[in-house]
């Protein structure tokens, strides 16, 4: 039949209407500079003054200790030899993982380091060359508050956790809404820090508010084996505040209690720890499947070392979260000043940024970072962070402690992206946005430091989980009913098509607003069943963000006419699913590299499933062909009769 031109009009009008209620496009990375001279960096951890080891690159820090050498490939022993003679050198692989580093170090005497640091860089071999600096950590007593001898309280409704009401923070990011629809199962986040009171081994323990807490392999780069211990505090508290085991009826709650951490120890007993060793930890977290990196470290000036570890996990699809600073400075550290990283600044109860937060245009968003200056809700204690965490350089004891700084509010973030993760956003930025864009935003003065806004990660998994999926549904119903629209008759309207749309869309979305919480693969659309068959490191095959689906599903039911309103509902869905993904995609396709080359493939099978959709319910069907041809001709047939018997 012929399609008359307002049909045509109508049903692209409806499609239009619908591509207007997906999601606010996702804005660009914001222009951050980054540094990549060898240059001084220091670590604050905790609150306290960041201290400056230098000003410029080629003036060696005083807690630099040899030099650290990237090799453009590994060397072999002869190369290795030559520069150890030429230079008096004893040049030696960082660690066990410097075969896919490149990294070796060696001891310089500090009189000839900047000698050696420049010979080196002349080798053609040498990709850079710096003084191994230490990363150095100034902890201020003031900033604990033990809470040992805390009166043990009665456990309220869930989550049980007795002290999660002194948990202010997670009351500012609203993390309950959150869990209604993911606790971050399946992602692995990576903590860089101290270490993490996860196991009992030797003198170490696990604390008792990380016992169902699950972790994976780490490693420890001070003592070069894979008990990452925590032997300080900090990198326990920080763990903590991603994935504290929550409704457990003990102590406190973490953000993403579901998560495993994968404890990477970098930093010592006294809370300093080597580039060499900070830079290898990104690099091997990335290799061994982290979706999520939390550094809570940083330093005033670049590292061409670290940087190009930064764009090496970024490059594998990492969420790298980094705390902005706390010398109270317009310039945010390193390495979250990277553009890879996502910068992290400190608020204190009242939104309020905190006198000692890193500020300025290059941070991305603020999350509870605590002022324990302040009591401002009311509730009889400072302001902090509260975690469980081992007693301060004693990994024999415990306690829960109150901590402050933007090393507090990383973490914050961190099981923030963690739980979009799970969700099936895996694409670095599209989190970043989607954490900035929920981010809240109502009196704040964004321009002073706040990024986009506050962290509210109720508001982010809500979006994700239900208001995207909704959006996609919408648009497969418009899709589908352009399809009624160009050809009426047809295809009647059935609730086997429309079962299908949704499943093919957005998946049973709507179930946690019903009081299903965390349904898994129930609440995703078809194309992203892949996370529950093969894993979030797979997510995003090629092949299941294609037309294949649909179109065996089509083989399979050929001949079933119930089954196929189905299917033609599915092809619809899918469609919508892809077509938004061309417009706001959350996942980077495996098979196909290239931006362009990804939004061609994304259109094209959109495409295809459309017209899959239109042969299995709107073209002429064969049979109905032949049976008009039969007519036709039996009609010939009796129009000759008649004439013969005239």
């Amino acid at each position: 039949m012929k399609v008359k031109f307002p049909a045509i009009a109508g049903a692209v009008a409806v499609v239009l209407l619908a591509l207007t209620l997906l999601p606010a496009c996702h804005r660009g990375t914001q222009d951050r500079t980054s540094g990549t001279a060898a240059a001084p960096t220091t670590t604050s951890v905790g609150r306290g003054r960041t201290s400056t080891a230098g000003t410029g690159a080629e003036i060696p820090a005083p807690h630099a200790r040899g030099v650290v050498v990237d090799f453009r490939a590994y060397p072999t022993a002869t190369e290795v030899t030559t520069l150890d003679t030429e230079m008096h050198l004893n040049l030696h692989p960082n660690s066990p993982f410097s075969t896919s580093s490149h990294l070796f170090v060696a001891d310089v005497g500090r009189d000839r380091l900047q000698a050696v640091v420049d010979a080196l860089r002349r080798d053609p071999q040498v990709k850079y060359a710096e003084p191994n600096r230490y990363y150095v950590g100034e902890w201020d007593p003031k900033d604990i508050i033990s809470l040992k001898n805390i009166t043990a309280l009665t456990p309220s409704a869930p989550p049980n956790d007795p002290l999660y009401r002194y948990q202010w923070n997670m009351h500012k990011i609203d993390v309950e809404k959150a869990w209604t629809a993911t606790t971050g199962r399946g992602v692995i986040v990576a903590i860089i820090d101290t270490g993490v009171a996860y196991e009992d081994y030797e003198r170490f323990h696990e604390v008792e508010d990380l016992k169902e807490t699950k972790f994976v392999k780490g490693w420890n780069f001070i003592t070069g084996n894979e008990h990452a211990n925590d032997d300080h505090g900090h990198g326990t508290h920080v763990a903590g505040t991603v994935a504290q085991s929550t409704n457990n009826g003990i102590g406190v709650v973490g953000v993403a209690p579901n998560v495993s951490i994968m404890p990477i120890k970098v930093l010592s007993a006294r809370g300093s720890g080597k580039l060499s060793d900070i830079a290898e930890a990104i690099r091997l977290a990335a290799d061994r499947g982290a979706k999520v990196i939390n550094m809570s470290l940083g330093g005033p000036i670049g590292s061409g070392i670290l940087d190009s570890a930064v764009k090496y996990a970024y490059k594998k699809g990492v969420i790298i979260v980094c705390a902005a600073g706390n010398s109270a400075s317009e310039n945010v550290s390193f390495p979250a000043r990277y553009p890879q990283c996502i910068a992290v600044s400190a608020t204190r109860y009242d939104d309020q940024l905190t006198f000692y937060t890193n500020r300025g245009k290059r941070v991305d968003i603020a999350a509870p970072g605590g002022d324990m200056n302040v009591d401002q809700n009311g509730d009889g204690m400072r302001d902090g962070i509260l975690q469980n965490t081992i007693g301060i350089g004693d990994p024999t004891t415990e306690n829960y402690a109150l901590f402050q700084g933007t090393s507090m509010a990383a973490p914050h973030v961190a099981g923030a992206a963690a739980l979009l993760v799970s969700l099936g956003v895996t694409r670095p930025e599209a989190v970043r946005e989607i954490l900035r864009d929920t981010a809240r935003k109502e009196g704040l003065d964004l321009e002073k430091g706040y990024g986009g806004g506050v962290l509210d990660v109720g508001r982010a998994v809500i979006k994700t989980a239900i208001l995207d999926p909704l959006s996609r549904f919408v648009l497969g119903l418009a899709l589908w009913g352009a399809l009624l629209v160009a050809w009426p008759r047809r295809r009647r309207v059935s609730l086997l098509t429309l079962i299908g749309v949704l499943t093919g869309s957005a998946g049973l979305f709507f179930l946690p607003l019903l009081g299903v919480h965390n349904a898994g693969i129930l609440t995703q659309a078809a194309p992203n069943y892949d996370i529950a068959l093969a894993g979030l490191n797979s997510h995003a095959n090629a092949l299941f963000w294609s037309a294949l689906l649909p179109f065996g599903l089509a083989v399979c039911t050929f001949g079933e006419r119930r089954l196929q309103d189905v299917v033609l509902g599915l092809s619809v869905g899918v469609a919508a699913f892809l077509l938004s993904q061309v417009f706001f995609q959350t996942a980077d396709l495996h098979g196909v590299s290239g931006w362009l080359t990804q939004k061609m493939w994304l259109l094209a099978n959109a495409g295809t499933c459309m017209f899959l959709a239109y042969v299995l319910g709107f073209a002429p069907r064969a049979s109905a062909v032949a049976g008009d041809a039969k007519a036709s001709v039996s009609e010939r047939a009796s129009v000759r009769s008649a004439a013969a018997v005239h």
